[in-house]
């Protein structure tokens, strides 16, 4: 990143043939740009290693996704701080250029990074020593995991594989014991299903030749998506669902995010709607510029959403969806129904504090009730702030719900969403709603 900044610097000043005009330091003032890339590159890398995502990544390959990432956060911490403190003096050329080399420089040095890794594993001699037990099933996943963990100083030893025509439990203890007493592994790892008391013996037999235990529960739990294992004094609680936005640091992020794109939105481009919109409401609906109604938002906390009006006065059925040809839209109302330019006042709800940019689409009250019991886990969508888009809208799950599989969908993606909540997916869904409004879906209504 340093020598990005520095070459940013030099073609940034390279504004003639002649070499003795060319300064070699840039000025303090252009510094900043580079102290508060670093500061922001050193908290983005905090915040995946204590996930445990930043090496795991790395090792399979995603040093792409990983640069693209940290791309991606750092431009928009400098756009904050230029836009929060108006920092003119900083060179926008140096900015620019920097912005443009700074992927190329991150990518270099994960790739420099990994291989060598890879060299210093070659000749590292292995610190941890890992036994697997697990079925017939798991044994080629469990293999694959650990490849190329050696540069780590991780090797497995040996995996144990029992069949499901296997005798008793005491068969695969035993099997266990003399294992790892040939092996002498640091860690054992039980991938299979236990209970308290088959724990119980398996922390005897590993303790009793110097190894610790790890229990796998995805045999014990089954498929239940993410899982979290927190530690408190005398708890120790598993988590079946993952909730990255319970993080203060991840909260704080999105709602960066959201201020930096609905600031400029509410102040700039809402002002020019509301006139275009009052117009066409006056020739063919009179009445009121903005619709409200109560949503439910995060956490089942009411707040009064507000759209541009697109259907007549005292129609008197404000609880039915609207439907493809819906006489209740007056004329020119269905376009701004089909370009989402309908949602754009949420943009104040969200600068307020009741929104996010991204989140689960908030829905009538009433029929939030109604899709509940239609739906067990439909409440979940409440634990994030509901959104002007979402990773549903995207997947084309918008408009009316006319059947309980689109109700399945939707509320799959949104858990979906919950759990796995990344700046860069968020920036992700922007990009991808801005193509979708263009499109005209047709469950656009």
């Amino acid at each position: 990143m340093v020598a990005s900044f520095f070459a940013a610097f030099a073609l940034s000043e390279y504004h003639s043939s002649h070499p003795a005009g060319l300064a070699f330091l840039p000025p303090s003032k252009d510094c900043v740009v580079l102290f508060i890339s670093s500061g922001a590159l050193v908290l983005h890398t905090l915040i995946w290693l204590r996930d445990g995502h930043y090496m795991s990544k790395l090792l399979s390959g995603q040093s792409l996704k990983v640069s693209a990432g940290q791309w991606l956060f750092l431009s928009l911490v400098l756009f904050v701080y230029l836009a929060l403190w108006r920092d003119y003096q900083v060179s926008r050329k140096v900015l620019l250029i920097f912005l443009v080399l700074l992927p190329i420089a991150l990518h270099t040095s994960k790739l420099a990074f990994t291989r060598l890794l890879l060299l210093i594993g070659d000749r590292m001699r292995s610190r941890l020593r890992i036994l697997a037990v697990c079925d017939q099933q798991a044994e080629q996943a469990t293999t694959e995991w650990f490849v190329n963990k050696q540069m780590l100083g991780i090797l497995l030893c040996e995996v144990l594989v029992t069949s499901s025509i296997e005798g008793s439990d005491v068969d695969v203890e035993d099997r266990l014991a003399e294992a790892t007493a040939r092996q002498r592994p640091n860690l054992v790892i039980w991938r299979l299903p236990t209970d308290a008391a088959r724990t119980e013996r398996l922390c005897k037999i590993t303790e009793a030749h110097g190894s610790h235990l790890a229990i796998d529960l995805h045999p014990i739990l089954g498929d239940m998506g993410g899982i979290q294992v927190e530690e408190y004094a005398m708890m120790k609680l598993v988590s079946l669902n993952k909730q990255p936005l319970i993080s203060p640091a991840y909260r704080f992020l999105k709602r960066v995010l959201d201020i930096v794109i609905s600031l400029p939105v509410t102040l700039v481009v809402l002002p020019v709607l509301c006139a275009l919109v009052a117009i066409l409401q006056r020739i063919f609906s009179p009445g009121p510029l903005f619709f409200k109604q109560s949503r439910s938002g995060a956490y089942g906390n009411r707040f009064v959403i507000l759209k541009f009006r697109t259907m007549s006065v005292n129609h008197g059925s404000e609880a039915t969806q609207a439907q493809p040809n819906d006489r209740r839209v007056f004329p020119g109302g269905a376009l701004l129904r089909k370009l989402s330019i309908d949602e754009m006042p949420q943009f104040i709800n969200v600068l307020i504090g009741d929104m996010s940019v991204v989140g689960p689409r908030p829905h009538m009250l009433e029929h939030d009730t109604l899709f509940a019991l239609e739906c067990g886990n439909y409440p979940m969508r409440h634990s994030v702030k509901p959104g002007v888009t979402g990773l549903a809208q995207i997947r084309g799950h918008r408009g009316p719900i006319d059947n309980p599989s689109e109700l399945h969908n939707r509320v799959t993606s949104d858990m979906e969403y919950c759990q796995n909540w990344t700046l860069g997916l968020d920036l992700s869904i922007i990009l991808r709603t801005i193509l979708h409004v263009f499109s005209f879906h047709s469950k656009s209504c």
